[in-house]
């Protein structure tokens, strides 16, 4: 029988989920309302950052958006959903989470549905409308969604690389947060 974690690793868990996956949302609405036929660019903080539409059929950077459509399909929306599944499993119900492995995996799913979301809603696509740089040195087109996979993977990796277990060559395993 599956034994699902307490109800403030839910409370955590659930928190996270709805302030990302709802400001995801809510921005790609908007977005999509208001720059959809727009092609220019919106700056907001000069060339720094700036707003600008687009739909992405594919994954991280566009990957993958010239595979026909099936084979998108299963991968970015089939397989996503599947990791996805795997990642809310994790965090319902491994007790050994720290409190930084389950803001980490919370970050993912929350980022991953978001994405989710668009790919099941818009036709395979995804919207972002965020850009950073300076000079020539750009990201590609991003959303908050994508911003919250990042935070997670950036949060989880530096956990594990900085925390003293991983220094001790020890597995961090902490109980339920």
């Amino acid at each position: 029988m599956i034994q699902f974690v307490s109800g403030p690793r839910m409370a955590l868990i659930g928190s996270i989920l709805v302030a990302t996956v709802g400001c995801d949302q809510l921005t790609k609405f908007i977005a999509h309302a208001t720059m959809r036929h727009s092609h220019g660019r919106i700056p907001i903080a000069g060339d720094v950052f700036y707003l600008q539409y687009a739909e992405n059929r594919g994954g991280f950077l566009s990957l993958g958006a010239s595979l026909p459509e099936s084979a998108r399909f299963w991968l970015l929306t089939v397989f996503t959903g599947a990791i996805l599944t795997g990642i809310a499993y994790v965090l319902l119900t491994n007790r050994g989470l720290s409190r930084t492995d389950v803001i980490s995996l919370g970050l993912l799913l929350s980022g991953g549905v978001g994405n989710l979301i668009d790919r099941v809603f818009r036709d395979g696509t995804v919207v972002d409308f965020m850009v950073m740089g300076v000079g020539p040195v750009r990201t590609g087109v991003f959303n908050i969604a994508d911003v919250a996979v990042m935070a997670g993977i950036f949060l989880l990796f530096a956990s594990k690389l900085f925390s003293p277990a991983a220094e001790e060559g020890v597995v961090h395993g902490t109980q339920d947060s």
